[in-house]
């Protein structure tokens, strides 16, 4: 009898359809995008924004901004051509993580829909220095948005699993410098308001981390090799 029991397959795990970690970051972090949106909505800026951006606009950032001045270049169209262009080189590399790639996207097409709706003002200059303005609005910032879900998912796609340790931690700090960059940047031209900011971030890594918690999308990039 033991024999026959011992023959019989042990019924296998169920696995979750869900990375719980990512899944639970995703939602904190696009409830506080909701929370800012509603707030933006009624606002033209949050308490905190006058003050911070002239103290971020008071640093002398000498090389910096250049670097600032490149990332207000990349933007509107040239963001969606860099975005397909990422696509394209990661499907080429490996087609399966593709998808993940496409729907991080989407969160680019989100931020034109909630700017679209909000229609936040961009900063004043009676408020704050004034470097550049584009005709759009404020709320939340694209470019943030931009560079939140392309660097943390071309890490994913093209360096996780390649790259030895010491070397995805190099790319890992480097993408949060360019971010870093990013943010300051679109404060110190005077383009966003440091809550429009946060709003790029909490959107573009909400995102981000909802596509990453969906074992079907993230699977070819995150799982384990047997």
């Amino acid at each position: 009898m033991s024999a026959i029991v011992a023959a019989i397959p042990a019924p296998k795990a169920k696995t979750s359809p869900f990375r719980w970690p990512f899944l639970v970051l995703g939602l904190l972090l696009l409830a506080i995008f909701a929370s800012l949106t509603l707030y933006a909505a009624g606002n033209t800026y949050m308490p905190f924004d006058v003050s911070l951006e002239r103290l971020i606009q008071a640093v002398s950032w000498g090389p910096f901004v250049t670097v600032f001045k490149w990332f207000d270049w990349l933007e509107g169209s040239r963001q969606l051509f860099v975005s397909l262009g990422a696509i394209a080189v990661v499907a080429v590399i490996n087609w399966k993580k593709a998808p993940l790639m496409a729907v991080g996207a989407l969160s680019g097409t989100i931020y034109v829909i909630i700017q679209g709706f909000i229609q936040r003002p961009r900063p004043s200059a009676d408020l704050v220095h004034v470097i550049r303005h584009t005709s759009s609005f404020s709320f939340p910032s694209g470019h943030v948005v931009f560079f939140s879900w392309l660097l943390v998912l071309l890490i994913v796609c093209l360096a996780l699993g390649r790259l030895p340790r010491p070397l995805l931690a190099m790319a890992w700090t480097a993408a949060a410098l360019v971010l870093l960059l990013a943010c300051i940047g679109r404060i110190y031209l005077g383009e966003h308001w440091p809550s429009d900011v946060l709003g790029g971030l909490a959107l573009g890594l909400g995102w981000t981390s909802l596509a990453l918690s969906v074992r079907l999308l993230s699977n070819p990039a995150l799982a384990r090799k047997q």
